[in-house]
């Protein structure tokens, strides 16, 4: 056909040039940046304000009419100018003005590719109008898209539907794209949020939480959910009706799964052997650890019974007695038993514990001086007393009043069991006795109370003169153990973790040590090795 395109009527134009989306093409970002460079050789800069390649050729997750849109903003004098358009149609384009419609004011509009009976060449469609113009909201429209490949996947399910349906309609394609395009540029003028960052450790929420637990353990529908404590893990208090419930929701990749398992069987055990601990409870479904997805990663939770009576900061004599009998209970009950949990050597206590604190604490600091010199004599001590008074078993190694309720009777209920694992019964002997030494600011009755302690233990499980010599060497070595602790959790010890909050731990630590008539080492060079290196 030999006629001019501005002659062809709507039904030859949509027969000629039907609508067809195709693949993304890569080659769509150099046309457009070949074209560019063309017409702002030929017209110029000053002219030619703004060249933008947009439609969905510059959309490249999505499939596209093959036709390279440009969108040229020109000065307003300029618009409708004869002499500007004989300059696009000397580079073989085609006039066309577009009409104004809604908000968009007249433009000019220029099309370059199209034959008239088919044929291959690149079809070019210029926009030209000023700044001001509403199409220059269309830039919005393409970074928006490619922002959000979600929305961008919309738009093209919306085009191939229209396509297939208005295939040699191109008028009621474009306009059934009008109401996706105008949503997405009210979303494109939104404030844009904020970054978003990584989660480290976070809070639960607590009523979550409760009515999660509330529908997997069948509690009521008046049970209610507060925080009670944050630290290494999270503790909340669960109420339903007249009973309590404790929930322990473990940091993210602090215990792994298993390791969390082999507390509880550890507990449901010394609860099958009448010791008086808090232990897990069992889900609907039989299940005793629940997994959630915190915005960190996953998080572990496990419902543990409530114990009775409070917590006993001056214990009297006679419940250090029972306190002592049931440590010695645990002890033998779990005697030589492996648990799939960390095992206490002098290592992990002192070598790197001492490592994890220089992380933090400049070792110029004398109480690191001090660590480093005493670390090295209490491994030796551990060394020197050989297997025989090193007897392993499970040990709860943070056994002291502040992790156990007592009842007014001495009912005693042992509870946080997260530290828990393999390693010699003196360590929990010699950390109790170390905590009632912190405690009691008159020795007499320290010494008096911890005869009573030392007395229950004996009633059930003997404890060797090695083990009583080692009992200074012990409790220092789980004190620098806790150290190391309070260094690798920074996240939640930030507050109080500082050069003056090391001075007063290591003079407890030193105070004990002294007290015990244990040799405080001479200091080493500042160029020695670090604690059994």
């Amino acid at each position: 056909m030999s006629k001019e395109l501005k002659s062809l009527t709507k039904e030859e134009w949509n027969t000629f040039f039907p609508v067809e989306l195709v693949a993304h093409d890569a080659a769509w970002k150099d046309l457009f940046a070949q074209e560019k460079h063309r017409l702002l050789a030929a017209i110029g800069p000053e002219t030619l304000l703004t060249v933008e390649h947009f439609g969905s050729t510059a959309i490249p997750a999505i499939k596209s009419k093959p036709y390279i849109d440009l969108l040229i903003a020109i000065p307003p004098e300029r618009l409708f100018s004869e002499g500007l358009i004989r300059q696009f149609e000397a580079l073989g384009y085609a006039y066309f003005k577009v009409p104004q419609r809604e908000n968009i004011d007249a433009y000019m509009s220029f099309g370059k590719g199209y034959r008239v009976g088919g044929g291959s060449a690149q079809i070019y469609h210029l926009h030209v109008c000023p700044a001001g113009n509403a199409m220059w909201e269309q830039p919005a429209f393409r970074d928006y898209l490619n922002a959000h490949p979600a929305r961008a996947r919309q738009y093209e399910r919306l085009k191939l539907g229209l396509a297939a349906q208005f295939r040699h309609d191109r008028g009621a394609y474009v306009l059934g794209k009008a109401r996706f395009i105008a949503d997405t540029l009210a979303l494109a003028r939104l404030p844009a949020a904020p970054p978003s960052f990584p989660v480290s450790a976070s809070t639960l929420d607590a009523q979550a939480l409760g009515h999660l637990v509330a529908e997997r353990y069948a509690l009521g529908a008046s049970s209610t959910c507060r925080l009670l404590k944050t630290g290494i893990n999270h503790t909340y208090l669960l109420a339903d009706a007249d009973r309590q419930y404790v929930l322990r929701v473990y940091s993210h990749n602090w215990r792994t799964r298993p390791e969390i398992e082999a507390e509880l069987a550890l507990l449901l055990q010394l609860r099958a052997k009448g010791l008086g601990v808090s232990y897990p409870l069992a889900d609907r479904a039989q299940e005793l650890i629940q997994e959630v997805a915190a915005p960190e990663g996953r998080r572990y939770l496990v419902l543990f019974s409530f114990a009775a009576g409070g917590k006993v900061r001056f214990l009297n004599p006679a419940a250090c007695t029972a306190i002592g009998a049931m440590l010695g209970q645990l002890h033998q009950v779990t005697s030589g038993q492996p648990l799939a949990r960390p095992a206490y050597t002098p290592d992990l206590l002192l070598t790197q514990s001492y490592a994890s604190a220089r992380t933090f604490f400049a070792e110029e600091l004398p109480e690191m001086e001090y660590l480093r010199t005493t670390s090295r004599h209490l491994a030796q001590a551990f060394a020197q007393a050989g297997p025989a008074a090193l007897p392993t078993g499970a040990v709860h190694l943070d056994f002291w009043y502040d992790n156990m309720a007592i009842t007014e009777q001495n009912e005693i209920t042992v509870f946080d069991f997260d530290f828990c694992g393999n390693g010699p019964a003196v360590l929990d002997v010699a950390y109790f006795c170390l905590q009632l030494f912190n405690i009691e600011a008159d020795k007499q009755q320290y010494e008096d109370k911890v005869a009573h302690f030392l007395a229950g233990y004996g009633r059930v499980r003997s404890l060797s003169a090695d083990e009583r010599q080692l009992v200074p060497a012990a409790g220092a070595a789980v004190w620098l153990f806790y150290l190391g602790v309070q260094v690798q959790r920074f996240d939640w010890t930030n507050f109080f973790l500082s050069a003056n909050y090391l001075k007063v731990y290591v003079g407890m630590m030193r105070a004990w040590l002294t007290y015990h008539k244990w040799p405080v080492p001479p200091e080493e060079p500042r160029d020695g090795p670090a604690p059994n290196e």
